[in-house]
């Protein structure tokens, strides 16, 4: 993962927590656009997927669950790096799905890498829920220790997977509190040994079990919990991401539409947000504005742009914050429709709805972007009422020159001429192709904070 000395510089001076959310998603972020594998069969592009497996204790209760990463209906391991997988499951299990749901109220065995501990992201997660299973690759090092100890002073369950005892990782066993041995990679005699060295202090954990044998066999020898094929193979969770709008930039558009509009208030809105922030200063420093100097600032944009101007960038950036990749066309096609409306308002008979129609044009598509009603699409959403009236179909001057507009993209002249001579008496080709041009360069500049 790259993360640029700009995006750094961008970091300071936010809390820990927020930096350790920052980094996960940036993990997420490219282990979804870096990955080729394809989902198919009822997994659609809106699917999120992660597998679960039981674990037993001694009365043949459930213990826990590990969740597992999947990207696939093939119900196996893909094979994308640890950092990436681990992101992509928190994501799915904690903020997409409902962690305590999936797991039914057990605890959920989760696998970190080295890097992830040592960045302390388990603790972005509820100790109550989840145990941290400490990946077999991952070194017993000095600040390995260290994480590992700080996070058993949380109140976090430690767990050691596929663990294959050696001198080494001496250290790491006196913390963990869950030793997870898989049952045909390692010698009887060596797990008996461990077994009566720390039954007493330390839970033992049979996995991979594929037989009634090898559990009874691992029963009788001491060991505590129970994972494996012979109870259960992973079950496959399918749920579906549900867009939505940056709270950031929601919060942001009603400040700004509010009677009693704050500027400092609307700046520390933008400040508090390093992605936001990023994104308008990159998007405001890429557009001519008529200034010899770049905006280093949130309030110096503020200043420069006006208020109305800052609105518009606003609304483009809460519809590029729900992009994904099968929709960039929609969305391509929604930013073009926006700055066409925008320029005909500004020379054939809106001169006071610039503004007004470049959001009509931005959000016409937002209903299948986001896969939902527009009514739910743009219910918190504080905008004009007859724009709100527009979207929703409301035959309005503002709805009438959209459908003019979207006649005009399918070529229907015939319709035009008779309904729409704004649009076809007039020269508005040039407009177009203009506003081809800005989506285009918009696009190109319209990057977030992982990069």
């Amino acid at each position: 993962m790259y993360i640029s000395a700009t995006n750094c510089q961008l970091l300071m001076g936010f809390s820990p927590m927020f930096i350790k959310w920052s980094l996960l998603l940036c993990y997420n972020y490219h282990a979804v656009y870096n990955d080729s594998t394809l989902c198919f069969g009822k997994v659609d592009f809106m699917s999120v997927l992660l597998a679960r497996q039981p674990i037993f204790n001694r009365k043949h209760e459930v213990f826990g669950y590990e969740l597992l990463y999947r990207n696939s209906e093939m119900n196996v391991y893909a094979g994308i790096d640890d950092n990436k997988s681990t992101a992509e499951l928190i994501n799915n299990a904690y903020l997409t799905m409902k962690l305590s749901d999936i797991s039914a109220g057990k605890r959920s065995f989760i696998n970190f890498s080295e890097e992830l501990i040592l960045k302390e992201i388990p603790l972005l997660l509820p100790k109550e829920q989840i145990i941290v299973e400490v990946l077999e690759r991952v070194q017993p090092t000095a600040d390995v220790i260290k994480a590992c100890k700080n996070l058993k002073k949380q109140g976090y369950i430690i767990a050691l997977d596929d663990f294959v005892f050696s001198n080494e990782y001496q250290s790491l066993v006196e913390i963990a509190d869950i030793i997870k041995i898989e049952f045909n990679a390692v010698e009887i005699y060596k797990q008996k040994q461990l077994l009566d060295e720390y039954n007493n202090k330390r839970m033992f954990l049979a996995e991979k079990l594929e037989t009634r044998e090898e559990f009874e066999q691992a029963y009788s020898m001491g060991y505590h919990l129970f994972q494996g094929y012979f109870f259960s193979k992973p079950i496959m969770i399918v749920g579906k991401e549900e867009l939505s709008f940056n709270h950031a930039l929601l919060r942001l558009v009603n400040e700004m539409e509010s009677e009693d509009f704050d500027f400092q208030k609307a700046a520390l809105i933008i400040e508090r947000d390093v992605g936001l922030s990023y994104q308008l200063l990159k998007l405001v420093n890429s557009i001519s504005y008529g200034s010899l100097y770049e905006i280093y600032s949130i309030k110096q944009a503020l200043a420069r742009l006006g208020i109305k101007e800052i609105k518009k960038w606003i609304y483009l950036l809460m519809l590029q914050d729900i992009q994904c990749k099968e929709m960039s066309e929609l969305i391509n096609q929604s930013l073009i429709r926006a700055r066409f409306m925008e320029q005909i308002a500004k020379v054939n008979g809106y001169p006071n709805k610039h503004l007004e129609l470049f959001l009509l044009g931005l959000f016409s598509h937002l209903d299948k972007v986001m896969n939902k009603p527009m009514s739910d699409c743009i219910e918190d959403i504080l905008i004009a009422d007859e724009v709100r009236n527009a979207l929703l179909g409301e035959r309005n001057s503002l709805r009438e020159l959209l459908d003019c507009v979207i006649e005009f993209e399918q070529g229907n002249w015939d319709k035009l001429e008779k309904g729409c001579k704004l649009l076809y008496e007039n020269n508005v080709m040039v407009h177009y192709i203009e506003a081809i041009q800005w989506a285009n360069e918009v696009n190109t500049i319209g990057v977030g904070l992982c990069q």
